[in-house]
């Protein structure tokens, strides 16, 4: 019996309709001095939002681009909706059990995992992952389902955080001896400060986030010299600065391109990324690549996964925008 599991596929979703992250600070009231710290310090330009756009508009094209990887429905164990806004459905809907439906999988578990905010798709593929060893036979997959709309301006802005929440959805696929990426370890910290300290912002939480980067690298056995690249939550550039020097790596390890493009999608941004990087030829056969995001309220997670030597051929995915 195999204890591997793999990241088999990824699918994305995002709306069709981008804007100019500066319409988003302009509609909060921001000055002109502070909308000028958000694109020219933290790196902020575009993103997607769209508030005719359904939840399930945005998580059901995800989901299916990453089941494509699937020849046998049947197989899928579970199907589990990650993200970090606790309520994302009316109280009568239960929105892993919609998309298990929808997805004809009515058959699998079906649950949602929270808590964790931006970190939680990260903590919900350990926690598939750990499914799939414990009660899974080899070649049965779990479905993580990560992402969710900005449904009110509350959730939107985070000024010293520096963050703006855009829409958009990532799903990814998990097998148990499957032939896709080896996930080699996972590391997750949850901060137990007090929550109104300063611990999101300042120098505490780059020290629990490089603290737990590390530890999923050393649990894979690898050094930070082995790997590739980072693939990181798109909260803003200066963080991911901060952390590049607590780490001791430099920045252009560090896969900063979709801030500018997407700004900040919830839990969703690493695979995001990941898929990104996939799409365009840029994960090589061979290589190490370590995903990691931080959580509002002191949620850190990493996750170390391997590319074979040679490489698996490309998945096929729906097209951005596309609707169920």
């Amino acid at each position: 019996m195999t204890d591997r599991v793999t990241l088999t596929a990824v699918g994305t979703c995002f709306p069709d309709r981008e804007i100019p992250v500066a319409e988003v600070l302009d509609d909060h009231g921001l000055s002109a001095a502070q909308q000028r710290v958000f694109q020219r310090v933290h790196g902020l330009d575009r993103m997607r939002l769209d508030p005719r756009t359904d939840l399930f508009d945005l998580l059901l094209p995800a989901a299916r681009g990453a089941l494509a990887a699937v020849a046998d429905p049947e197989r899928v164990r579970y199907v589990v909706h990650a993200h970090a806004v606790q309520q994302v459905t009316p109280a009568d809907t239960d929105a892993a059990q919609v998309l298990a439906d929808r997805l004809g999988l009515a058959h699998a578990d079906a649950f949602a995992v929270v808590q964790h905010n931006c970190a939680q798709a990260l903590t919900a593929m350990d926690l598939a992952g750990d499914l799939l060893r414990a009660e899974g036979t080899e070649g049965d997959h779990a479905l993580v389902v990560a992402g969710e709309r900005v449904f009110t301006p509350l959730i939107q802005l985070d000024y010293g955080l520096g963050q703006v929440l855009a829409d958009g959805a990532a799903a990814c696929l998990l097998t148990l001896g499957g032939a896709g990426d080896t996930i080699r370890a996972h590391a997750v910290h949850t901060d137990t400060g007090p929550p109104d300290d300063g611990r999101q912002t300042g120098e505490v939480a780059v020290h629990h986030l490089a603290d737990t980067m590390r530890r999923a690298v050393a649990e894979a056995g690898l050094t930070l010299d082995d790997i590739d690249l980072v693939l990181p939550h798109n909260v803003n550039r200066t963080f991911w600065r901060q952390a590049a020097k607590a780490l001791g790596v430099p920045v252009d390890r560090i896969f900063l391109e979709n801030i500018a493009r997407y700004s900040h999608c919830f839990s969703a941004d690493p695979l995001i990324n990941y898929q990104t990087l996939d799409d365009g030829g840029r994960l090589r056969p061979g290589g190490n690549y370590l995903l990691a995001a931080v959580g509002v309220g002191g949620s850190y997670a990493a996750t170390v996964v391997t590319r074979p030597a040679q490489s698996r051929p490309p998945q096929s995915r729906p097209a951005e925008g596309n609707r169920p």
